[in-house]
This record gives C-alpha cells, structure tokens and sequence, in this order.
C-alpha cells in the first residue's frame, strides 16, 4: 500500500494491491470498503458495509481464473469462466452472443474481461476518486468509469461513459451486472421496486427450475407462476427449493431497488438512470441453477440495469441502442447501504433511502 499521511476516519484509495493475482484498487471510508478488479473488467469484488461488517455481493462458487491479456469472448462459456461474481459492467452486448460484421461475440460481451487503465483522480479528506478507462477491442467503443466515496457517506458513486470512436452506427447494449448473496440475501430478505411492468421471457428447456409462467406480461410484483398459482418476487426463496428463475422489469416509475435484510438491519440499494437504462434484468438461480459452471451450487440474485431486452419485448420488438459515430453516452448510478428500515419506497439520485422505520 502506498503510505499514506491522513490519520483521519475519511475516504482513501489505493491502486498498490491485487486480488487472485489481478490488479485491484481499495475505496475505503468509515462506513464502506470496495474493492476492484482494474486488472480486470473494473469489477466489484467487494462491497463491505463496515457497520455490519457484511459483504453485500455474491462471490461465484467455481474456480475461475483471469483471462488472458486483451482477450475477448467468441463463445458462450468464457465469460462464466472468467466470472468472480459481484459487480461488472458488460458491453457492448448483454445476453448471449451477437454476430457482428467480420466477427462475433459470445456471452456479454468483452468489457468485463479486459484490462481497465486506473488512475486516482481525488484522494483526500472529503472524497475518494478511482478512474477506470478502457479500449474495447472489437469494437471501437471507448469507456470511462470514476467511482467516488465521499467522507461521512455509506454510498458509492459511479459516473460512467461510452463513446463511439469508429465511423459508423453501432448497436450495442450496456449493463450493469450486480450480484447479490448471503448473508443479505435470505428467506428473509426483501425486494422492492418502485410500480414496473414485470415480463418473463419463453423458457424453453433452459429452466426445469423455474417457478414462473414463461411468456407473460404482469403488474410486478404479482407474476403468474407455473403451476397456476401467483408470485410474490417481494419474497427471497430459501436456496433448498432449487429454483431458477428469470424475469425483467420495464415500464419502472423510477429507477432504483433495494434488498433488505431486517434480520442483518442491513439493506443495499441502487438508483440508476431511466434514460438509457430501461430495463431491470431479474437473474433468479435460488440454488437451481443446473447448468455448467453452477451445478446448483449459486444462491443469489442478478439485479442488473440494462438498456434493453436479451429478447424479443412483449411486442415483439427487438430493441438495441445506437451510438453515431462520436457520439458519447453517460450515465450515473448511486449504491448504497442502510439499516433501520423494513422495507424501502424509494432511493433518490444521491443514494437517500425512504421507507417506514423496522
């Protein structure tokens, strides 16, 4: 660790660590301590609320390793292979693969498996800056994060941006994937949105553990289940009900969510941008994940703001984003953690969250 003169309670950074050999960087104030993977996607492998001393993010259970230097997926098992769990943001696709010209992509994208150039913007005793910037490879997007923690705030602020540097049109779509574990995560845990329209996609054969109607439009929280009853996605499944589910929120009023724990006194929240984060993907393996790497070994929750759909929408249309040539897109997002509340009705753009007292 570089040395460091302050002695005080306020935010710090470092960029002098790493993690499974990756480097990593250390945003740490007196309420949280985040850890990320610049070696490696930008990813949150850590986002420790110091009040309770609970890690809010899932860890995946496999043993994966780094990806090689600048390597990019062209099939739908390398990411997972490269995946820590926690926190990553995916680009330019999100889903399952995309052929594009003169190549292709596997599972989300190549973002999350580069190297991301990191450097300390701030670091003293009000705030805590760490930039993240990257090149993709097979695509000519450009891409700049900074995460800030500022002193006396148990909140994490993300501003981020994607440029196209090529001289054409591109779709693309741009995610954040956040996993969510124990201990938060429980049968006693709680989810809230604020009024969305929910939608499960068709099925198929990809989910003998899912619990939920395939192919339905419904008022969330209350989803048609598959054996005719209906579905609080409120409530958190204990893992030895071996489900996994997957369902989307669109149409949200606001965009934010919480997950809150009265047993732990701990919640973690989200706000995010509307505009162009459209969609909340709901990523459900309550323990029933049976497909390689998982092997029913993951109990946690994907709630991840998306800009569109992995499949066709309730209308059948197949929506992706465009960036013009030099055209750059922003967004920021506000995470944050809480106690003393037993449910939520709101988390503001500066990470407040509302709701009646536990």
């Amino acid at each position: 660790m570089t040395p460091d003169h302050r002695t005080g309670p306020g935010p710090r950074l470092s960029t002098e660590f790493t993690y499974k050999g990756i480097e990593a960087a250390i945003l740490e104030n007196e309420a949280l301590r985040v850890v990320v993977l610049t070696g490696k996607g930008g990813d949150l492998v850590e986002f420790r609320d110091k009040r309770t001393d609970v890690d809010v993010l899932w860890r995946a259970p496999h043993e994966w390793t780094a990806p090689r230097d600048r390597y990019v997926p062209s099939t739908e098992t390398v990411w997972n292979e490269h995946y820590p769990g926690g926190w990553q943001t995916n680009l330019p696709i999100a889903g399952t693969g995309l052929e594009v010209e003169g190549s292709s992509y596997g599972l989300h994208g190549e973002s999350a498996l580069l190297p991301w150039e990191a450097s300390v913007a701030r670091d003293d005793g009000e705030a805590a800056t760490l930039r993240l910037t990257v090149d993709l490879v097979r695509y000519p997007f450009s891409v700049e994060r900074e995460l800030t923690l500022r002193a006396g705030e148990s909140r994490l602020h993300i501003d981020e941006s994607v440029t196209n540097e090529g001289g054409v049109a591109l779709e693309y779509v741009w995610q954040h994937h956040i996993t969510l574990g124990e201990p938060l995560l429980s049968p006693v845990a709680r989810l809230d949105l604020p009024e969305a329209t929910g939608y499960n996609p068709p099925y198929g054969d990809d989910f003998p553990n899912g619990r939920l109607a395939d192919e339905a439009t419904y008022e969330w929280p209350h989803s048609p289940g598959r054996d005719g009853e209906t579905v609080d996605l409120r409530e958190i499944p204990a893992r030895e009900e071996t489900i996994h589910d997957q369902s989307f929120a669109i149409d949200m009023a606001e965009g934010w969510y919480a997950l809150t724990n009265p047993d732990l006194d701990l919640g973690f929240g989200l706000h995010f941008p509307l505009d162009p984060f459209e969609c909340l993907w709901y990523w459900q393996p309550f323990g029933g994940y049976h497909k390689s790497p998982w092997f029913n070994r993951n109990y946690n929750v994907g709630l991840e703001p998306t800009t569109s759909h992995p499949v066709a929408t309730p209308d059948d249309e197949d929506v992706m984003n465009v960036l013009e040539p030099g055209e750059t897109a922003e967004a920021s997002f506000t995470a944050v953690t809480f106690g003393g509340l037993e449910r939520v009705t709101g988390v503001s753009p500066d990470g407040a969250v509302d709701g009646p007292p536990s």
